[in-house]
């Protein structure tokens, strides 16, 4: 798996789905030139649905009945991560690949998650970055993050309990949205100066 993540840190920008990488003779979606590197270092597809309790339960170390040496594309479907879900070597490892124009990835509604590979293909930078969910987010603060959208979940009930007489079913929810704040070279992943660490924890974590 070091070796494949390897040839990965290798690769120039792609845009994630149907867009141009900019480069002719290359893939153009971010997704596929990942597969790729999967596909030359021996990895079988494996053509599966996974539930994301059952992902939940994987990443929490649980027995799973694939075999080695294989890798799922869109595991619990299209609008739920990882990317990609990977057997080697009798581990498993999770995949989440992010396309930027810069160098901050969006996580939108979603948290880093512990345990994840986050690959980050930049346009600006042309190149790519890898780096774990916990490294960018520990479980201490993604914790405090859970704990505020639970009270904001029980602030929506309070209110729209209020509203329900307004006879055309309005209702609020509460939207998270994870952003970046701070300089560019803290928000640029590229130029933050703990990009090599990260990298390297990466390498380190699938090494273990």
């Amino acid at each position: 798996m070091k070796k494949v993540l390897k040839e990965i840190l290798q690769m120039p920008y792609f845009q994630n789905y149907a867009a141009s990488s900019g480069h002719v003779h290359n893939v153009a979606k971010h997704e596929d030139a990942v597969e790729d590197v999967l596909v030359r270092h021996g990895l079988k597809r494996q053509d599966v649905r996974v539930p994301v309790k059952t992902r939940d339960g994987w990443l929490k170390g649980e027995d799973n009945p694939l075999p080695d040496n294989c890798y799922i594309s869109q595991p619990c479907g299209t609008h739920n991560s990882p990317d990609f879900i990977v057997k080697k070597g009798g581990k498993l490892y999770f995949l989440e690949c992010k396309s930027v124009k810069g160098g901050t990835p969006m996580y939108n509604s979603g948290i880093p998650k512990d345990n994840y590979i986050y690959i980050l293909s930049s346009k600006s930078h042309d190149g790519t970055t890898i780096y774990l969910g916990q490294d960018v987010l520990p479980a201490e603060e993604a914790k405090l993050i859970l704990e505020h959208v639970k009270r904001a979940r029980k602030q929506d009930e309070l209110l729209n309990a209020l509203l329900h007489s307004n006879g055309h079913g309005i209702s609020y929810y509460t939207r998270p949205m994870i952003q970046h704040k701070g300089s560019k070279i803290i928000k640029d992943y590229f130029l933050n100066s703990s990009r090599a660490e990260l990298e390297r924890n990466v390498l380190e974590f699938v090494n273990g």
